[in-house]
């Protein structure tokens, strides 16, 4: 996710498994989420880091997911993913952009996004995505 951040991102946690920051003046958040996750015990803190990530807008914003390194994830995994696009929507989500490379893990995103009802528009370069995003006029 290195060249997407740029002077005005804050990176706000970065470990093995995810990566979360927040551009302030675009009013987007950056999550990458990185290799496989076994158990939500894997998870660790991520709906907490992502909940203090939100705690930065005050309005609508963009969400850019990196799934590129994300290796699909078992089914006791997902309501992880499922609970952090409630809460994503519940603080003002506008808009996602997923970026993927297998499409196991495209077809495991969507179904969940589906579920939270997240509007979702997946992309193939991580270019593509900020391209989109950048064209939304938040809120």
């Amino acid at each position: 996710m290195e060249t997407l951040l740029t002077h005005t991102t804050e990176t706000i946690v970065k470990n093995k498994f995810y990566e979360i920051a927040i551009n302030k003046v675009k009013s987007r958040v950056y999550i990458q989420i990185i290799g496989f996750w076994r158990s939500p015990q894997e998870a660790g803190n991520y709906l907490k880091d992502l909940d203090r990530a939100l705690q930065g807008f005050s309005g609508k914003f963009t969400l850019l997911v990196d799934l590129t390194q994300m290796i699909s994830h078992p089914l006791e995994v997902q309501p992880i993913h499922l609970q952090a696009q409630q809460l994503l929507l519940s603080r003002g989500l506008l808009q996602t952009a997923e970026v993927y490379k297998s499409s196991f893990v495209q077809f495991q995103t969507t179904k969940i996004s589906k579920q939270s009802k997240m509007p979702l528009q997946q992309f193939t370069s991580i270019e593509g995505a900020e391209a989109y995003l950048d064209s939304i006029k938040n809120g």
